[in-house]
């Protein structure tokens, strides 16, 4: 017969064996099946008018075309007689940009070389006549990114009208210059034209701001830096329109975004501007989407510097986090937790990812344990490991970006201003907006759309 105390004894290992075996769970692990359907690729627009000062224009049109706009010709007048002539421009080209259309003025004079000169080569010193010319055309942006015009001359008006005296006998001069115009007319205005091709290109203003935006901007620096890396692929342009001071050339960008977490990226500019896409309704509003794809590698990886060893003091003692990761399943985050000390075993729990607007950041909310494992710790202390273990994981599981997002209309305009665009150019972003839009739980990760609504302005302050 056993004694009384030897009975004492053997309960007490009976309910510490109990114990212990409550406190070892072991529940099986939620399948990983049932994901979202992935989010469709996403198009980002950066929109703005360039604007072109007149002044500007007027200027590099001026230096492109010589003050020798026709050059010595032999006409033939009345009786035969053989004159020399050239047409010059002796002042500024002006613009002026009205009812859609550009208008070119410019003072020209015609220059005659006496036929009984004595010196070859020898040109006239005075000018027979002087008159002022203008000239109108459209004015859009080519699919090579130039500025064109087909300019037409309209009328011209004579300052001085012609005269010509040779050995006392006066020339009727004023029909034969009126017929040089119209002759070198298609030269003229030719020459023009060419002025403003080579003179306004578009890609000079748009390459620099091409190439910084595929510069990867940092959204995020803990717990680990997040970089968003955009590609621009498209350019649209719309009617080019105009006042008395400015013209101003409508564009949007094109461009897919994503996300990498890590390291600073090393990404391979893409230096060949495409062809310009022309569309009368270009829209006026950059609409940034960011398409965000943070893997379970990463997300482990993350939680693996967060987490391991970490020690929560419970009621009934010490429990250790040995190790957490992170899959997809049913919709949802699911979370592994193999701990020790106070319960040993592993714990899953499931959670939702979201974006929390005021607070911006990406998150995990609504973490709880899983059925399962629920069920297997009802024998157990719950209450020990619930509130303390699941607020662990979910600040370990939080993405703070308000600052970076507060930051990021001068973190694109700085980065804009120290590169070479912004030495000629100013870019001005007037709105700014951030808004959350789909989030899908992956095979491989999570994958989350944001909406970033803004309104900019680029200048040009030199061509």
């Amino acid at each position: 017969m056993i004694s009384q105390r030897a009975t004492y004894l053997l309960l007490i290992l009976l309910i510490l064996g109990w114990t212990t075996a409550c406190n070892k769970v072991k529940p099986k692990a939620p399948s990983a099946e049932g994901f979202d359907p992935p989010i469709p690729p996403a198009w980002s627009f950066l929109a703005g008018p360039i604007t072109f000062q007149i002044k500007s224009l007027e200027d590099k049109i001026n230096a492109s075309l010589k003050p020798e706009i026709v050059g010595p010709q032999m006409m033939e007048g009345q009786k035969g007689a053989s004159f020399n002539m050239r047409v010059v421009r002796t002042g500024r080209i002006r613009i002026r940009y009205v009812n859609h259309k550009v208008t070119f003025s410019a003072p020209l004079e015609i220059w005659l070389d006496n036929p009984i000169r004595l010196k070859k080569n020898k040109h006239a010193k005075r000018a027979v006549c002087a008159l002022s010319v203008d000239f109108q055309s459209p004015l859009q942006v080519a699919s090579d990114w130039r500025l064109t015009t087909r300019v037409s001359l309209v009328k011209h008006t004579w300052i001085k009208q012609p005269k010509v005296r040779i050995l006392g006998i006066n020339i009727p001069f004023t029909k034969l210059a009126e017929n040089v115009i119209q002759k070198r007319r298609p030269e003229i205005e030719k020459a023009i034209d060419q002025a403003v091709y080579e003179g306004l290109r578009l890609d000079k203003q748009v390459r620099p701001v091409w190439l910084d935006i595929q510069k990867p901007l940092i959204l995020a620096k803990k717990p680990d830096s997040l970089w968003l890396v955009p590609t621009p692929f498209s350019v649209a342009v719309g009617d080019v329109s105009g006042n008395a001071t400015t013209i101003t050339v409508p564009i949007r960008v094109a461009f897919y975004t994503r996300t990498l977490i890590g390291p600073r990226p090393n990404i391979a500019l893409n230096r060949k501007l495409p062809r310009i896409r022309r569309d009368k309704h270009v829209k006026q509003v950059s609409d940034l989407r960011v398409m965000s794809f943070i893997s379970y590698a990463d997300i482990n990886r993350i939680l693996a510097k967060q987490l391991k060893g970490r020690k929560l003091e419970l009621a009934g003692g010490l429990l250790t986090i040995n190790k957490t990761s992170v899959y997809g399943g049913q919709h949802a985050v699911i979370i592994r937790a193999d701990v020790g000390g106070a319960v040993k075993g592993t714990l899953f729990f499931r959670g939702q990812p979201a974006y929390d607007t005021l607070t911006h950041t990406l998150l995990v909310k609504n973490i709880d344990f899983d059925v399962e494992t629920e069920e297997r710790l009802l024998s157990t202390a719950d209450w020990l490991l619930h509130d303390r273990l699941n607020d662990t994981l979910a600040k370990a599981l939080k993405f703070p970006i308000r600052e970076q997002i507060d930051k990021l209309p001068s973190l694109i305009d700085g980065a804009f201003e120290k590169a070479k665009a912004g030495k000629k150019n100013d870019l001005d972003i007037l709105t700014f907006q951030f808004v959350p839009q789909l989030i899908a739980i992956r095979p491989d990760g999570i994958q989350a759309l944001l909406k970033v609504e803004s309104k900019v302005a680029f200048k040009v302050k030199k061509l």
